[in-house]
């Protein structure tokens, strides 16, 4: 992986990672090898910074993110704009975090019971940690762009527009995901129907999760001011 060579700059680094998430295939090999340490590290200085950002639009209430990058304050909290903000953001980590790990373990575990080592060194459920946390950026990174893209829209946005937003920064991301998922799969020797349930079967446990604890997370917010 990029992140690993010591040689490269630190833009070189983290740019070669990123590109290389578009690249399941020919990547799935030096992801599945090495231990979750610099993984780790990649996730903490790129991926947590996009979990609090996608959340704030939809779970701050004393604020109204119009069209055009317009902003109004629609209700005043107990502790302030900055508190209803910092509380969005804490629910966007929260919520990244339990989405994260609904999708990581499951995935880990399969990846562990049907996978063979492909060779001397590489452990199934290591390999799919680190598949994990080198490649969960895509998806609080697409939420964050999706409500910039949707703060700037004009108050009449095109349709196409809109569609080609979701496809793009909704829908790709999980796609990538389950590419990378399947990919690890065959790589490490899960054939037929068994590969597609075991890149599958976790993304649907982490959309089911998302959304319980996604209606929990709303039912703990004070009620939202109704729109003028």
């Amino acid at each position: 992986m990029p992140w690993e060579n010591p040689e490269l700059s630190l833009f070189r680094r983290i740019t070669g990672t990123l590109s290389s998430t578009f690249l399941p295939l020919g990547t799935i090999r030096a992801v599945s090898s090495g231990t979750i340490g610099p993984a780790l590290r990649f996730m903490l200085i790129w991926t947590l910074p996009w979990m609090p950002l996608w959340a704030i639009m939809p779970y701050t209430h004393s604020l109204l993110f119009k069209y055009n990058f317009a902003v109004e304050v629609v209700a005043k909290t107990s502790g302030g704009i900055w508190l209803d903000v910092a509380r969005a953001m804490a629910i966007g980590v929260a919520l990244s975090g339990v989405a994260m790990l609904s999708w990581a373990l499951p995935f880990a575990s399969l990846l562990r019971a049907f996978g063979n080592t492909p060779e001397p060194g590489v452990e199934p459920g290591n390999a799919a940690w680190r598949m994990v946390l080198y490649r969960a950026w895509v998806v609080p990174c697409g939420l964050t762009l999706l409500s910039v893209l949707a703060w700037s829209l004009p108050k009449e946005p095109n349709a196409s527009l809109v569609e080609l937003a979701l496809l793009g920064l909704l829908l790709l991301p999980r796609v990538l995901i389950l590419m990378h998922c399947f990919a690890m799969a065959r790589y490490f020797g899960v054939q037929g129907l068994s590969s597609i349930a075991v890149a599958l079967v976790p993304l649907i446990v982490e959309v089911v999760v998302g959304l319980v604890v996604g209606r929990g997370a709303e039912a703990l917010l004070p009620a939202a001011p109704g729109k003028p």
